[in-house]
């Protein structure tokens, strides 16, 4: 009965974040995010900060960065700050929202980035520790499984219960990109907030499983 309770638990969440991740991401991201556009991320970011009155923000490239971002702070990666690649320079745009959101709300911000590093890291722990336990002999199979979907399921329902910040940062840049001259072309501007606005659904999934389906 535990084991049934705990794959359930774990199992459905996931399903249900991947659903969502499919529906509401992955198609926009397919269509429009290989485009080239006209400005890296870096320089949307910029532009977005300064439209917000934040322009007094730190901006720093660091390769790798997992998601450091505050009210005075932001590190993206060289990539994403170079890159004219649509998916690229939208990602970069949400993280710009999500700063203009930390000077407003930044303890919802912050229970965000926690969860996405739990998301990240602790299904990954769990893992270690189950296969260990198994391959000594302490624990069945089965049952190590089903404590790794039920950990996937809590990490889930995290990424779940923090989405709508994120998904706020991503109202605010991609209006800012629709409704003012950001960019110089109307047309670009819409694909990128749309874009935007997809971005803020790739991150429901637990990091230790989202690769599943990836482009």
């Amino acid at each position: 009965m535990i084991i049934k309770f705990l794959l359930l638990m774990g199992l459905l969440p996931v399903f249900g974040a991947f659903l969502a991740r499919k529906l509401l991401s992955d198609g926009a991201v397919r269509k429009d995010g290989e485009h080239e556009v006209s400005l890296t991320g870096g320089e949307l970011v910029a532009r977005i900060l300064e439209r917000g009155k934040a322009s007094s923000v730190e901006v720093q490239l660091k390769t790798r960065p997992f998601l450091i971002l505050g009210p005075e702070r932001l590190i993206i990666s060289p990539t994403l700050a170079e890159s004219k690649r649509a998916r690229d320079v939208a990602e970069a745009g949400l993280l710009a929202g999500m700063v203009l959101m930390s000077r407003q709300q930044a303890k919802v911000v912050r229970w965000r980035m926690w969860a996405l590093k739990f998301g990240s890291a602790m299904p990954a722990f769990m893992t270690l520790v189950m296969f260990f336990a198994m391959v000594m002999g302490r624990l069945s199979p089965t049952l190590c499984f089903s404590l790794v979907a039920g950990i996937l399921g809590v990490a889930s329902v995290f990424l779940w219960l923090t989405l709508p910040v994120e998904r706020a940062a991503a109202k605010v840049a991609a209006e800012m990109l629709e409704e003012t001259a950001l960019v110089a072309r109307r047309s670009e501007g819409e694909m990128l907030g749309n874009l935007i606005r997809a971005m803020a659904w790739r991150r429901v999934m637990p990091g230790a499983v989202a690769w599943i389906g990836r482009k």
